[in-house]
């Protein structure tokens, strides 16, 4: 097991250096995507209630020789009117991931998926084993949403599958009234997103539709990854926030413990959300993560 460790801070450089994303809409059943870069392809899936455009500060990493792609889940964003969002589940959002990695025809793809994105990512490695797959990243989230006296590394450490079904409840009766104390969850202990971040953060969930978080939250508590990190074969990889309000530190660590070859690394300053926090810290850390005996380089920029 790689023992964990921590990223430093660095200072983030400004987004108008990297290269802008290119905006793909949705088309029929497949969903819209942003993409900017060549050379190793680096799928990234955001969280539940915003979309790829949360991978913003990423968008870096196409100077260092990756293809950056960040789709839009459905009912999210430039996916939000798909056909099939009102019954989407993880397994459909991997099922489009899928079918995207195929329409683009990548290989060797370096899969990162941010809190119910790498449930996505999982499912992909889980239900599509034969995707070219390189490597799997998580960015702060647990196997298992639902704890248990056995299992004491949910959301919150306790949440149940009653707290579950009463958010859901909530969303489909009024979504909007939740996003202030959702977003406040993205951001480390004593911070919050400055003026303009936090308008970013509104627009993204402004843009989702209310039935398909209910339903994706509802499959969330469903869902238990543990035996699919024991049984890996890919390289596996965990980013977490220091600081985070939803997983304490003990996640990360029970989530490595599942699987041996895995590795962890702490973003140091930042919670939830790390790659939009300190974009340049978390830049710095998935780097770390990919230089990885075995994983394609990047080619030179």
């Amino acid at each position: 097991m790689d023992a964990s460790h921590t990223a430093p801070a660095t200072q983030d450089e400004p987004a108008g250096l990297a290269p802008a994303f290119a905006v793909h809409t949705a088309s029929a059943a497949r969903p819209g995507w942003r993409e900017t870069g060549s050379g190793q392809a680096l799928l990234l899936l955001h969280g539940w209630s915003l979309s790829g455009e949360a991978f913003d500060g990423q968008r870096a990493l196409a100077r260092l020789g990756y293809r950056v792609i960040a789709p839009d889940h459905a009912g999210h964003g430039l996916s939000a009117a798909l056909p099939h969002a009102g019954q989407a589940s993880i397994a459909r959002l991997a099922a489009d991931a899928a079918a995207l990695i195929g329409h683009l025809g990548l290989r060797d793809v370096v899969v990162v998926g941010w809190s119910m994105g790498a449930m996505v990512a999982w499912e992909l490695m889980r239900g599509h084993p034969a995707l070219p797959l390189a490597a799997i990243g998580a960015i702060d989230m647990t196997p298992r949403l639902v704890g248990d006296a056995e299992w004491p590394h949910g959301l919150h450490g306790c949440y149940d599958r009653v707290q579950a079904a009463r958010m859901a409840m909530h969303v489909r009766k009024d979504w909007p009234s939740l996003i202030d104390s959702v977003r406040a969850g993205l951001w480390s202990a004593g911070s919050e997103p400055d003026a303009a971040q936090s308008g970013r953060i509104t627009g993204m969930m402004r843009q989702c539709a209310p039935d398909a978080l209910a339903a994706l939250w509802e499959d969330m508590a469903r869902q238990d990854y543990r035996p699919a990190l024991r049984q890996a074969r890919l390289p596996l990889f965990h980013l977490v926030g220091q600081h985070s309000r939803l997983y304490a530190p003990a996640v990360g660590l029970a989530t490595l413990a599942l699987q041996p070859a895995a590795r962890l690394a702490t973003v140091d300053g930042t919670g939830h959300a790390p790659h939009m926090e300190r974009p340049a810290a978390f830049n710095t850390a998935l780097l770390g993560m990919l230089d990885w005996p075995g994983l394609p380089a990047a080619p030179a920029p």
